[in-house]
């Protein structure tokens, strides 16, 4: 993308390295230590319902290098949006790897940083308790609240506490699918138990992935409140919209499109947690549509999958799962990589989980269709401008159980 729009002394992204500060705000105008003005081959990855990833490469040899230290620093990204007339934060997340490539000519250091719902995946339950912990008929917001704040405090499973190191600046919002505040909880009671060793981010969003689920994602806001925001979409996030169109040869400006039948699955049988019963017969729950076996009209045949989710103890729960399973995987749809026109895309415009229509017409595809926004790349150049790549339709293999679709048959697909 040019960045000819811009006034003169700016640039569109500009990368800041901050210590960590285990306060319980955290400041960007406090805790900040230099700009990496040197930094190259900037890459920001932003998909539903996962964490943020930010990669960029640094000269080893840089003044800017040493400041760069793994887990202990963190790395904001900014963008300058002309609209506004002021940069935005767009990511903070902590240096968690890099990758010194040293040679008689160059030392290259490749370095990642992960968002703060990453982190939750390393946070686990210690409970010793056979019961584990236990939510019966409790709103999943506040299920989700309970759990983030178990994970901000957690301690050994003896007692050790563990603050202020503990300490995540992220605390729980309930949101509309328009990201603006929700006052009404979601209404969904759920019952779960978690046991020791539990990742607390992996049963965050193993719960959103049921169905009446919701999306989740973290909104970065250390520039204005010294926190992040683990946002709650209910029911989901995103708008259905019409004055954005994706269509080949105008905003978008090529593509790649995928349809892997390892997404798909017709069937779907889940275990869950029977008691450890001597003898107890294993607690399951399945569910499948009549693509499973309408051969007839639909000749695809039957396509099983299957999942392990050992928190449920609830067969109603667990069908829960199995239906969401089903919704997700039960259809055969393409997933499109679609890089956009230079000038075209504004941050919001569409925004993560929109649903938009797509236009393609190229040999064998004649795609008039909708879909909806799964991922947003912004590969940031040398020169701080910017190549925005979209995520739409299916999600990649490794996110699939993550997220929900209206139902389709499978012989709508055609060759959308």
């Amino acid at each position: 993308m040019s960045s000819s729009s811009l006034p003169p002394d700016r640039r569109r992204w500009r990368f800041t390295i901050h210590r960590r500060d285990f306060a319980t705000r955290a400041y960007a105008r406090t805790t900040g230590i230099t700009e990496l003005t040197e930094a190259r081959s900037r890459r920001l990855e932003l998909a539903l319902n996962t964490p943020a990833k930010l990669t960029w490469s640094l000269d080893g040899r840089s003044p800017s290098a040493p400041f760069v230290e793994e887990l202990q620093t963190e790395v904001l990204a900014w963008r300058y949006d002309e609209t506004l007339g002021q940069e935005v934060l767009m990511f903070r997340g902590i240096v968690t790897q890099s990758e010194d490539v040293i040679s008689e000519q160059t030392h290259t250091v490749n370095f990642t940083a992960l968002d703060y719902l990453a982190i939750l995946n390393r946070r686990y339950l210690t409970t010793a308790a056979a019961a584990g912990v236990a939510f019966a008929q409790v709103d999943q917001d506040d299920i989700v609240a309970s759990l983030l704040s178990t994970a901000r405090t957690i301690a050994a499973t003896g007692g050790h506490s563990f603050s202020p190191g503990a300490w995540l600046a992220l605390v729980a919002a309930n949101v509309n699918p328009d990201g603006t505040a929700r006052a009404a909880k979601s209404g969904q009671l759920r019952d779960r138990t978690y046991l020791g060793q539990q990742s607390i981010g992996e049963a965050i969003t193993a719960l959103a992935a049921v169905i009446n689920g919701f999306d989740l994602d973290v909104q970065p806001a250390a520039d204005t409140d010294g926190q992040d925001y683990l946002r709650l979409f209910y029911p989901s996030q995103g708008l259905s919209r019409t004055d954005v169109v994706l269509a080949y040869g105008s905003s978008v400006s090529s593509l790649t499109r995928s349809a892997n039948s390892v997404d798909y699955g017709n069937y779907w049988r889940v275990i869950g947690d029977n008691g450890g019963t001597a003898g107890a017969p294993q607690l399951y729950a399945d569910a499948w549509n009549a693509d499973s076996n309408d051969v007839g009209r639909i000749p695809v045949g039957l396509w099983q999958s299957v999942a392990n989710e050992s928190d449920v103890k609830v067969a109603a729960t667990l069908q829960q799962k199995a239906s969401g399973d089903l919704a997700v995987g039960g259809m055969l749809v393409p997933s499109y990589s679609l890089s956009l026109r230079p000038d075209w895309f504004r941050p919001g415009a569409p925004a993560m989980g929109d649903t938009v229509p797509l236009e393609i017409r190229s040999g064998r595809l004649d795609v008039s269709t909708t879909v909806r926004v799964l991922g947003i790349s912004y590969a940031i150049s040398d020169d701080a401008a910017e190549d925005v790549e979209l995520t739409v339709g299916r999600p990649a293999l490794d996110l699939s159980a993550l997220f929900r679709r209206t139902r389709q048959d499978v012989d709508a697909l055609a060759r959308r």
